[in-house]
This record gives structure tokens, C-alpha cells and sequence, in this order.
């Protein structure tokens, strides 16, 4: 058995009990029993119906404490400006990355409680949106006169990339931060200097010179062996 938590003022043992409990809400959602919850927790079974009303209450509480934390917007601030654009914007994505995780396994995990967790658009305080963007864009404000878009723009790109990358159902597995960043400042052309060219597979239509995509010479195949 675990030891058992200190005792804290009311709002920091509900907040502590919270923070403790998401990793087995995450696992189990609506299914985790009140033993786990507390275990998790580090205190006896009563003290949680001694701060919340019910186990569900608990359980949704710290389902939606996922979409409420802020911990990012200090990573955010924290980029190291000195660093060059590229590297700058990989460490955002790779904050932003995390974040999306957090979010879309809380919506895997409740996806049939959808209903009970609440419009995940709702979930996320405006005011965090808000900072968060402002932030990504102060990273992005010394090179604003390289970009081909104004700055609000390309950290709206940057969020649908990000959130469309790390979604692992369809994707052959999540993009990692470096390769968003790749496509968010060089998409998929081969034009940027110093990149390596990669073979093109190029599908070749029959003609008299080919055989099956094969090219036999500029003028087709070769002559049979007359002698």
C-alpha cells in the first residue's frame, strides 16, 4: 500500500487528488473503480467522498483538468529565442504535441461518455487559447519578414498540423515534431536549398520504345541480332 498523502488545506488535497488519479482516468475512464482512484492518490477510499460527492464527479473532474492545464503556456515562454527559427519552432511543436496527446486520449478513452464529459471546444478556457497563440507568435515575430504569411496564419497552420499529426488512427503513426516543422516552413517540394533529392518512382505508359514502364532507349528497344 502506498503511503499516505499529508494533510493538506481542502482546495490543495482536491487539487493534489486530481492531479494523482489522471494517469488510471486516462486508462480506465468512467470504469475505474474507487479503490484504483484511491490508491492512485495515495489516501483511503472515505477521504475521497470526504472531497467529492461521488466517484464520477472525481473521475470527470480530472478528465477535464486534462483540457484545463496551463503548464504549456510556461514551456511556451521559455523557447530559447537565441535559437535559430526552425529549431524554435520544433521545440513549440514538440509542447503542443504533448498537449494534443493528453487531449485526444482523454477523448479515446470517454468517447462513449461524450455526452458526460462535456463539448471538448468548451473545455479549453479561451483565455489559454489566447495566450498560447500569443505566445507561438512571439517566437515567430523575428522572422516574420521571411514568412509568406502574416504571423497569425501560419500559427493557425501550425496548430492544424500539429493537431492533424499527432493523431495516430489513419497515419501510419504520429509525425514527429521535426517533420511538421519541415512541411510547415518547406512543404513538400524539393526546392529548398542544401535539401537532399530523394528518387522519384514515375509510372511510365506503354509505348512501342517501353515495355511495362521500362524504357528501352531513346529510340526503343534494341534491334534483333541479325547475324
Amino acid at each position: 500500500m502506498p503511503p499516505r498523502a499529508r494533510a493538506l488545506p481542502p482546495e490543495q488535497r482536491r487539487a493534489a487528488i486530481l492531479d494523482a488519479v489522471v494517469p488510471v482516468v486516462l486508462d480506465k475512464g468512467m470504469a475505474a473503480t474507487t479503490k484504483e482512484l484511491a490508491c492512485a492518490a495515495g489516501v483511503a477510499e472515505g477521504t475521497l467522498f470526504r472531497v467529492f460527492e461521488s466517484k464520477d464527479e472525481l473521475v470527470l473532474a480530472a478528465a477535464r483538468g486534462v483540457f484545463a492545464r496551463q503548464d504549456h503556456l510556461e514551456q511556451l515562454a521559455a523557447v530559447d529565442a537565441t535559437l535559430p527559427l526552425q529549431a524554435r519552432l520544433v521545440e513549440v511543436v514538440g509542447i503542443l504535441a504533448r498537449v494534443m496527446a493528453r487531449i485526444h486520449r482523454v477523448l479515446v478513452t470517454f468517447e462513449s461518455d461524450n455526452d458526460t464529459l462535456g463539448n471538448p471546444r468548451t473545455l479549453v478556457g479561451p483565455t489559454v487559447v489566447r495566450r498560447s497563440e500569443a505566445l507561438i507568435a512571439q517566437v515567430l515575430e523575428p522572422d516574420a519578414h521571411q514568412l509568406r504569411l502574416p504571423v497569425p496564419e501560419v500559427v493557425r497552420i501550425l496548430h492544424s498540423l500539429t493537431m492533424a499529426g499527432v493523431h495516430p488512427v489513419g497515419l501510419g503513426g504520429p509525425l514527429q515534431p521535426p517533420q511538421i516543422v519541415d512541411i510547415l516552413l518547406h512543404g513538400v517540394l524539393d526546392t529548398a536549398p542544401g535539401r537532399t533529392h530523394h528518387a522519384t518512382h514515375s509510372t511510365h505508359v506503354a509505348t512501342p520504345g517501353t515495355t511495362h514502364g521500362t524504357t528501352h532507349g531513346a529510340t526503343g528497344p534494341p534491334p534483333p541480332n541479325s547475324g
